[in-house]
């Protein structure tokens, strides 16, 4: 049976809804942050209720498991997550969800494999049972960590973006809906500014947005990954900030990235994403009388030529 595991520790004062893999002894990683392994990140911010700590893809099972939310599930190993109806979205996307119990809010799931099958995937996961956007998260793992060899000319990767997108209205704090967003991932990286650790920037585009039950409701603008360097002792990103526009050129959402050259040559990248705010003008879901508010959490993995 082919499995891939993703685990870290629990989130301090947060509920949980276990602490251990449902094919593993409880893990035994200290309380806190999650990003303590160099291959596997979690977009973890407790303040802002991201708090999946642990996912357990297996890809003979067809499912996953999510730890961290609460109210997903009644194991304690995590809430589980089967395949929706449909299962994939047209960039090959799996989509999932759990199945909830009386008492229990309904979650919904993303995940997406690397299509060369190097072991690089992304997953996301978020609800709109609550009044603001919710517990949820993503993350990302590299079966390895590499850089490409540096050379004059930038380098250019392409790929995939999909993400979980939670709406609510400011006017009464309503969380209106849940959808699952796809796009194109653009990442460029320059390394010749080596005193810097090089430079990398992105977008994400072709956007579009699509019901739970995986029908197509229209278009998004694009998300910029704005510049930042690498840090070239782990391969990754530094700090780095996300953002829509408006049809005027003024920020609309904002939020952040991060990226991680993924294989021995830096072959991949694979990265998660987080934008939040004012629904842009040009998006699905903007009412201009109702300022509709939206959080978006995402993943990529993208490859050069």
């Amino acid at each position: 049976m082919k499995k891939i595991f993703i685990t870290a520790g629990l989130a301090l004062g947060l509920t949980a809804c276990g602490n251990g893999s449902p094919f593993t002894s409880p893990n035994t990683v200290a309380p806190g942050d999650p990003n303590t392994e160099v291959n596997k990140r979690y977009l973890f911010d407790t303040a802002k209720n991201l708090t999946a700590n642990q996912f357990t893809y297996d890809a003979t099972a067809n499912t996953i498991v999510i730890n961290n939310l609460p109210f997903d599930g009644v194991s304690s190993n995590g809430g589980s997550y089967t395949p929706s109806t449909p299962a994939t979205l047209p960039n090959g996307a799996l989509m999932y969800q759990n199945t909830p119990g009386a008492g229990e809010d309904q979650y919904y799931a993303v995940v997406y494999v690397s299509p060369d099958g190097t072991g690089a995937l992304i997953g996301a996961v978020g609800t709109n049972a609550y009044r603001k956007f919710g517990y949820g998260g993503a993350y990302a793992e590299r079966p390895s960590s590499g850089l490409p060899p540096t050379r004059a000319a930038a380098y250019s990767y392409t790929g995939n973006y999909v993400g979980i997108r939670v709406l609510r209205q400011d006017t009464t704090g309503t969380a209106d809906g849940i959808q699952y967003t796809t796009g194109n991932a653009n990442i460029t990286v320059d390394l010749q500014n080596l005193d810097a650790g090089g430079s990398i920037k992105g977008t994400i585009t072709g956007r579009q947005v699509y019901s739970t039950g995986g029908v197509l409701a229209g278009s998004l603008s694009s998300i910029i990954l704005n510049q930042t360097s690498i840090d070239t002792t782990t391969n990754r990103t530094k700090a780095a900030v996300a953002d829509t526009l408006k049809n005027d050129g003024t920020q609309a959402q904002v939020g952040t990235w991060e990226g991680s050259f993924s294989g021995p040559a830096g072959q991949e990248i694979v990265g998660f994403v987080l934008v939040e705010g004012a629904i842009s003008d040009g998006d699905k879901g903007y009412d201009a009388t109702n300022a509709v508010n939206g959080r978006e959490t995402g993943g990529f993995i993208v490859k050069r030529p």
